[in-house]
């Protein structure tokens, strides 16, 4: 059995996480869905209450912690004492969920876990292997690969212990190759089948469309200082 473990599921601006899901669902797979943090309100929209109802959310805080002390009783003595040692340090939340998760997970017969971003989701699948030898993949995108935030268990870390990483695209897959050699990477990309458009041959001005959040990282306005470049534009 496969299972999904997300930071935040659903959400609205990672709709691309929630379409995964729901074209195994299309194909009759009833993956184990967990995500580390509620979903956050948003804008309506149409999830598939069959998907929604099988999403398990993961408490916060000390009862987490607790409960997770319960769980490690289970676990061997290296286990317990990388426990000790990462008792309060800034991240020991991921090994309180992981603790508590991998128990989970081994009672659902869960073979495979499944992480979106080499974040939350994946520092806590990171534990999940350590504690459990539970097999992971994560699908990395952009800024969690190309501005990774400085935790202990970083992105070495992570491309060691992942069994495979997907990437988004070849540039990406690239990059992490050059610096991971050791790691097994898959481009798959996260968008819509080229083969439903035709090219075009550019014999009237060009048209481009932008499909994205209007924010800085995006780079809308490097678009837009292109087209003006090339004289598309009338300003």
């Amino acid at each position: 059995m496969v299972a999904y473990l997300f930071e935040r599921f659903p959400k609205f601006s990672q709709t691309f996480c929630y379409r995964e899901v729901a074209e195994l669902f299309r194909q009759g797979e009833r993956p184990a869905i967990f995500s580390l943090r509620a979903p956050e309100s948003g804008p309506t929209q149409d999830w598939d209450p069959a998907i929604i109802q099988r999403v398990e959310y993961l408490a916060e805080g000390d009862v987490f912690a607790r409960a997770a002390d319960a769980a490690a009783k289970s676990l061997g003595r290296d286990a317990r004492a990388t426990l000790r040692e990462w008792r309060g340090k800034p991240d020991s939340l991921r090994l309180h969920q992981a603790v508590y998760l991998g128990a989970k997970l081994r009672a659902l017969g869960v073979t495979h876990l499944h992480t979106h971003f080499a974040g939350m989701g994946a520092r806590t699948a990171y534990w999940l292997q350590k504690f459990y030898d539970i097999p992971w993949s994560v699908t990395v995108h952009a800024n969690d690969i190309f501005a990774p935030r400085p935790y202990e268990i970083g992105l070495p870390q992570m491309m060691a212990s992942a069994r495979t990483v997907v990437t988004v695209s070849d540039y990406a897959a690239n990059l992490l190759r050059e610096k991971f050699p050791e790691t097994r990477f898959v481009r798959v990309y996260n968008g819509i089948d080229l083969a439903d458009f035709n090219a075009s041959s550019f014999a009237a001005p060009a048209r481009l469309v932008f499909v994205g959040r209007l924010i800085g990282k995006k780079g809308v306005d490097v678009l837009l200082d292109a087209l003006r470049q090339l004289r598309t534009l009338p300003f």
